[in-house]
């Protein structure tokens, strides 16, 4: 094994492109996020932050590395109750850049759509994450699709509470 590998100048240029590549998406998503006329379209104010649609991210994904990055999901789990999603992202030369995975509650019966359209949910959020775990734009990894449910689920507790 050859401890003192060293890279070839196609690497190199790999490597620089990418991070290239990461910092246009960084800098078109925090625009994105600093523009009013924005809101309810690429991002959601949620209790007074901002968050990023999962659609944005793809949007911006696609736009600042064409098809350069390839986006795989892959069910880790699935029965009758949840599942689990994992959306790893790869570069086209088939090194490994992230991942990110989600978990959902199933339900076909429920009107909750998060429950009776959990894997479709559940890909969403895991390409989100994946995708923030990548371009890693503002403080949270979680997108607006995953708070939206999390804010949902409480005013829900809250409910049954005052029922009970």
């Amino acid at each position: 094994m050859n401890v003192n590998y060293e890279s070839t100048s196609a690497e190199r240029m790999c490597d620089e492109l990418l991070n290239e590549f990461i910092v246009q998406a960084r800098l078109k998503l925090t625009e994105l996020l600093a523009d009013e006329k924005e809101v309810n379209k690429s991002w959601v104010n949620i209790k007074g932050k901002r968050y990023l649609t999962v659609a944005t991210l793809m949007k911006v994904l696609r736009d600042k590395f064409n098809h350069h990055l390839i986006l795989k999901s892959e069910i880790k789990h699935d029965c009758i109750n949840r599942v689990i999603i994992e959306a790893t992202l790869f570069h086209k030369r088939g090194f490994f850049l992230s991942s990110g995975l989600a978990e959902r509650w199933k339900d076909p019966m429920s009107s909750n759509m998060q429950k009776s359209k959990a894997i479709e949910c559940c890909q969403t959020a895991a390409w989100g994450r994946c995708i923030k775990s990548l371009l890693a734009v503002g403080y949270d990894i979680s997108t607006a699709d995953e708070i939206d449910r999390s804010i949902i689920s409480d005013i829900n507790k809250e409910i049954d509470k005052e029922v009970q």
